[in-house]
């Protein structure tokens, strides 16, 4: 599909947002600024922490940051010579998980002093298939879902950057995963329980809004942000400004914050 074709879809989404103020078709927030105090290196994946009321990023040199949400910095540090892409967190026990591209590792992290706790293997193939090639583009978002009943209090989705919408192997696609997160207290090789292909590529950020239950993609080659049930239905689209974008979260104000790679965490005001 090539990026008219996008344009298209980005577009047609957009039109199904009955009763949407006009401005809400390209893009319902307003322009904060970039908020980024300590010129972060390549952040590429965000998550707004509910109990500490901060932002964590990531970045693709092994560095992490908490700011709060002004930017200003709590602390900065580099952590590991890995590549993170992504970064979400279990409100109920405040630990957060990162996503390690290459290795297809999510690592559990403790958020006071980002001490590693466990670290856990992605099984690459779903039946028969390398839905996470190795050697290929590899995980580039996380989100958590949280689920009080779920006996592991949640799971996960992560994506997979794909780069060929009819690839055979290494996938455009969102991937659940459940981890023994209240079953173990050691690591553990997990299986992608089931994925779906949202039919565009270059997936580089997730978010789980919550108070919607939908999934929240960033499409990095198309400047585009979409909106999907957990089920793979896509709901809604609209163009997404800026540049590399591929970390994404949410404040308890429901304000956004995009993560750059090129550079930057740009914030935007959510619009009354």
């Amino acid at each position: 599909m090539n990026i008219a074709c996008y344009f298209c879809v980005v577009v047609g989404l957009s039109y199904n947002l009955a009763g949407a103020d006009p401005l809400e078709l390209i893009f319902p927030y307003d322009y904060k600024g970039n908020i980024d105090k300590v010129k972060f290196n390549e952040p590429s994946g965000l998550v707004f922490h509910p109990a500490r009321g901060t932002i964590f990023a990531v970045g693709d040199g092994g560095d992490l940051c908490e700011i709060r949400t002004d930017g200003t910095v709590v602390k900065n540090v580099h952590h590991s010579e890995a590549d993170y892409e992504g970064i979400t967190c279990d409100p109920a026990t405040g630990l957060l998980y990162v996503a390690v591209e290459g290795k297809e590792h999510i690592i559990e992290l403790d958020p006071e002093d980002f001490a590693l706790r466990r670290t856990f293997q992605l099984n690459r193939v779903v039946a028969g298939k390398a839905v996470l090639k190795e050697g290929g583009q590899g995980i580039e978002g996380i989100a958590f879902v949280p689920d009080a009943e779920h006996p592991e209090g949640g799971f996960f989705y992560v994506v997979n950057q794909g780069i060929e919408l009819a690839a055979e192997e290494d996938l455009s696609a969102v991937c659940e995963v459940v981890l023994p997160l209240r079953s173990s207290s050691k690591g553990a090789t997990v299986s992608i329980q089931r994925y779906f292909e949202p039919g565009f590529i270059d997936v580089s950020g997730l978010h789980y809004d919550a108070n919607n239950d939908v999934l929240i993609l960033i499409g990095d080659a198309v400047n585009g942000i979409f909106y999907a049930r957990r089920s793979g239905e896509l709901l809604a689209g609209h163009a997404l400004p800026g540049d590399n974008q591929e970390g994404i979260a949410v404040d308890a104000d429901g304000n956004l914050y995009i993560a750059q790679d090129s550079g930057g965490i740009i914030k935007y005001l959510k619009r009354k």
